[in-house]
């Protein structure tokens, strides 16, 4: 089967590759940010890495996406670039992470290439950053920056055998190359990229914030009481590295409810979690950002219970040559 699935992809790339599918170019420099593989690998912090590091150059960024397991159908206008205009339900939990953390125009649609046309011809932006780009060739983009984790190096398989959705040779229409690993080096991709290819990595570090009416944020020993254990609850691709990741932090556990990717959390799952926090003799729950933007809808049940959730966000990092190769590239 990955085999059959290899020869659809490399024939699609091939039509892209050679002309017969032509990629609609945007009025503004598109930017995409993808990986070769399904799952988490670090797109959302390095979505809003790279937002942030165009509005210190002066630009104007919008994010569009395709709004995975959200309610709606279509395009849907997230943020508008005065507000966030659409609920977490119908923008799906990322792009409604990246409309509040972010401030920007944030757009959702299956067809990504719908969502970038609108984006830059009706909304307050010049550049567009799609989150997860690098397969929707349909979008002319001017830089590609592909994410490159472990797994992907060392378990090379395409879908349906393996976690690939493009083999290891797709890197060669990469414009950068991150490694989000600090094992990865040059070498392990320098076979599929040119010479001029930046290669560099990403330092990915936790961030804290108290999910109050003005989310404030501040170091885990002001947050959660001395010697107090917390409930851990997830919906994401990759539970692991957030279990790594407080675990880092030093923070320790007593019980963890981990849901699918995306989970769409319910008034029973709500009561789940302070039934969980009774059991501990806690009042304090550590969640994700991602997940965050879906529990809040729930903040009443959970301030008359006195439990209070601790939002873990994942922040990257670059070197000053990522600001460089990607400015070169969209400056005229």
């Amino acid at each position: 089967m990955s085999a059959i699935y290899g020869a659809i992809v490399a024939h699609r790339n091939a039509r892209y590759d050679d002309g017969r599918s032509p990629a609609v170019r945007c009025t503004v420099p598109v930017i995409s940010v993808g990986n070769l593989s399904v799952g988490g690998t670090g797109k959302s912090p390095v979505v809003q890495m790279i937002v942030r590091l165009l509005q210190r150059h002066g630009y104007r960024p919008a994010v569009v996406m395709r709004g995975y397991r959200r309610r709606s159908k279509g395009l849907v206008v997230v943020h508008d670039g005065a507000s966030i205009v659409a609920t977490v339900a119908a923008a799906g939990d990322e792009a409604f992470m990246h409309a509040r953390t972010l401030d920007v125009p944030v757009v959702v649609c299956e067809y990504k290439v719908d969502a970038a046309v609108h984006a830059a011809g009706m909304l307050p932006c010049d550049v567009i950053v799609v989150d997860d780009g690098f397969q929707h060739r349909a979008l002319y983009r001017d830089v590609d920056v592909v994410l490159i984790d472990e797994r992907t190096i060392h378990q090379p398989q395409l879908l349906p055998q393996g976690r690939l959705r493009e083999p290891l040779t797709s890197l060669r229409r990469a414009s950068i190359v991150l490694l989000m690993s600090p094992t990865l080096m040059r070498h392990d991709v320098a076979s599929y990229v040119s010479d001029d290819v930046l290669v560099t990595h990403v330092v990915i570090e936790p961030t804290t914030s108290l999910l109050t009416e003005g989310s404030t944020s501040g170091s885990i020993a002001d947050m959660i009481p001395r010697g107090e254990r917390v409930v851990m609850v997830s919906g994401i691709a990759n539970p692991e590295r957030f279990r790594a990741t407080v675990a880092q932090l030093g923070i320790d556990v007593a019980t963890i409810l981990e849901y699918g990717d995306h989970h769409d959390y319910t008034k029973r799952d709500a009561m789940s979690v302070i039934r969980a926090a009774q059991a501990a003799g806690t009042t304090t729950v550590i969640t994700t950002e991602k997940d965050a933007v879906k529990l809040d809808a729930y903040r009443t049940s959970f301030d008359t219970e006195g439990i209070h959730f601790l939002s873990i966000g994942i922040t990257a990092r670059s070197l000053d040559p990522l600001d460089d190769a990607i400015m070169e590239r969209i400056v005229p």
